[in-house]
């Protein structure tokens, strides 16, 4: 009797998604990031396979290998959440000054850190000094419009695989209905169209990897 061969992890994640009823894995935060750690990873021969977590917060990356982030206690930029390792290993640093090798990593990611960040080209460019691939992802304009958080200082969009930055302030109106869509996302049926139209439409994320 033949036995069923288990699908990859990058092949898992191609499979076209049932969304009713609602699983975990139509509101993983990571699942664009896991595609791309996962096809980079596959297309090394050679080298190191590590991965690295950039500001992991309390919710780290779940293939990193490696985690860092600049605070330990609860701060207003994660919601006042605590920091979570997951047991592995954490480096507290800043984001601007890695304390690693070039090319250390084989893949990077940072979730949500680069519309916080005062001057985010010297993150970007230590992203790619200490890793050969990596994935980021952040709010989307629409999102910044819809949800609003005090603590970001960019709008971030993305052209011809470019990231572009400009200043939140003065960039979007000032009505903004926060309030309610922060309320609305406590629900579960809204956090799964909220997915849904992120997936098919991408409204509310912007996703960069190189």
């Amino acid at each position: 009797m033949q036995q069923k061969q288990k699908s990859s992890p990058a092949q898992a994640q191609n499979l076209p998604l049932r969304r009713f009823p609602i699983r975990k894995a139509e509101l993983d935060r990571f699942k664009f990031g896991k595609q791309a750690y996962y096809q980079s990873v596959g297309l090394n021969t050679e080298g190191s396979r590590l991965c690295l977590d950039i500001a992991c917060g309390a919710k780290p990356f779940p293939e990193a290998d490696v985690l860092c982030d600049l605070y330990v206690e609860p701060v207003p930029d994660r919601s006042m959440k605590k920091l979570e390792t997951a047991g592995k290993p954490f480096v507290l640093c800043s984001c601007y000054a890695l304390p690693f090798k070039d090319s250390a990593f084989e893949f990077v990611t940072s979730y949500y850190l680069i519309e916080h960040l005062t001057q985010p080209w010297i993150m970007f460019k230590e992203l790619k000094r200490v890793s050969r691939h990596g994935y980021i992802q952040s709010p989307s304009w629409f999102n910044e419009f819809l949800y609003g958080e005090s603590v970001h200082c960019w709008v971030v969009s993305k052209k011809r695989n470019t990231l572009c930055l400009k200043p939140l302030r003065g960039a979007l109106s000032p009505v903004r209905f926060g309030f309610i869509f922060h309320r609305l996302y406590k629900h579960q049926t809204w956090q799964l169209l909220h997915a849904v139209l992120d997936e098919r439409l991408h409204l509310f994320t912007v996703r960069y990897d190189f």
